[in-house]
């Protein structure tokens, strides 16, 4: 360490251990001197703070729910005749699955579901192995 280092350590030090010797009480009136109502300045600073904490919240939030609408997005490859075809084959699916494979509410419920949805959980349960994928011809193996 060079001797400039050394000096600027002290120094630092120096200032640290005066700061930490002055009584709250006087750095409150500098604070105040300088800066107004130390009160205020803090519940701005710290609405501030909550108000940056929401804002990041809220763009991972975004970004998870873009993350979702992409995943659902059917794949290009699948084929489906139509969508009286996939909500048939959704419901087939869903009777032939195995007593040990528990199914929500919502999927068993076939009929309130959107034209996404259904596509979508029918290449879930494909993902899931549960059914089979269906071939080049649109049938299942």
């Amino acid at each position: 360490m060079t001797g400039t280092n050394k000096k600027a350590l002290r120094l630092a030090d120096a200032l640290v251990e005066d700061i930490l010797s002055t009584p709250d009480r006087e750095i409150l009136a500098e604070f105040t001197d300088l800066n107004g109502d130390p009160r205020k300045n803090s519940d701005a600073t710290r609405a501030l703070f909550e108000k940056s904490v929401l804002k990041v919240r809220k763009a991972r939030l975004h970004a998870a729910q873009a993350g979702v609408a992409a995943d659902r997005i059917p794949s290009p490859t699948r084929k489906v005749a139509s969508i009286e075809d996939a909500r048939s084959g959704l419901r087939r699916a869903l009777a032939s699955c195995p007593p040990h494979v528990r199914l929500t509410l919502a999927a068993r419920n076939e009929d309130e579901l959107s034209d996404a949805d259904v596509l979508g959980m029918l290449l879930d349960l494909e993902e899931l192995g549960i059914v089979a994928p269906e071939d080049s011809s649109g049938s299942r193996s």
